[in-house]
């Protein structure tokens, strides 16, 4: 396993580096840079910037290494990354979800599966849905745009209804949220909760499976229809399909997380 004893970045210079990100990634797609452009994020164990690896960085450096393309990452927001692709400045995404609309403009290749979770903190006695329900002056935290499943999107609702939803802007501030008790409640992926509730030393979590009967989302590589070509994507599927045929997704999973999630994300 990997030295998980991560330190936590300044506020300030975390603002810094997005903000010089952000200038850099005012690019245009021409005939200049060939290489291709995965946008990236900060995503608990899929990948953080705060020691530049993750899941995400290892699977898109071992598909191109072996089909031997030049490549680069781009870090930035996760909603700059669904902006920039779809508006086709970006190339590449990762663990994307598909939906009808993303399907306009994207190609989706899947490379594993996962669902969410609910953290609850302990001091509220809350272990189900019924429960939570009956506590309105409970605060739950979503990121915001962010697709939760068919289960927790209607539960979403109720409690919208409610007025219980505080909307953060991206996972590492819903964590911080969860760890100074401005939410008592969230949904999350074990890649995320694995790595945050260590990263930010927070105590006193359950978690719980509220929907064990909702199959895992699909999460997926996503590709440009603007620059890319069906072709392009049949040769991806078959690079990918090779690479979880001969166990490299399931090893690089298993560098970060335990063998119980890994088998249980990288089910085909």
């Amino acid at each position: 396993m990997l030295d998980q004893a991560f330190v936590p970045i300044n506020d300030n210079l975390t603002e810094e580096i997005i903000k010089n990100q952000n200038l850099k990634n005012t690019f245009k797609i021409d005939n200049t840079d060939k290489s291709i452009i995965v946008g990236i994020y900060n995503a608990g164990y899929l990948y953080h910037e705060s020691h530049n690896h993750g899941i995400n960085k290892d699977v898109v450096t071992e598909l191109f290494n072996r089909m031997n393309t030049d490549f680069r990452l781009e870090v930035m927001p996760r909603v700059r990354v669904s902006s920039m692709i779809e508006e086709g400045l970006v190339h590449v995404g990762v663990s994307t979800v598909e939906t009808p609309e993303r399907a306009n403009y994207l190609y989706f290749v899947p490379y594993f599966t996962e669902k969410n979770d609910v953290l609850v903190r302990s001091d509220t006695n809350i272990s189900t849905e019924a429960e939570l329900l009956q506590r309105e002056n409970i605060k739950v935290g979503i990121v915001r745009g962010y697709y939760y499943g068919e289960y927790y999107t209607k539960l979403i609702k109720k409690l919208e209804a409610k007025k219980m939803i505080v909307q953060a802007k991206d996972t590492e501030q819903l964590y911080k949220m969860l760890d100074e008790n401005w939410i008592q409640v969230t949904f999350n992926l074990a890649t995320s909760y694995l790595f945050y509730l260590d990263y930010y030393d927070i105590q006193g979590i359950n978690i719980y499976d509220w929907a064990p009967e909702e199959e895992p989302l699909v999460r997926n590589l996503a590709f440009s229809k603007k620059y890319f070509s069906p072709d392009d994507i049949a040769k991806v599927q078959k690079t990918i399909d090779e690479m979880i045929d001969d166990g490299t997704i399931y090893n690089i999973f298993n560098t970060y997380i335990s063998d119980d999630n890994t088998k249980r994300m990288c089910k085909r």
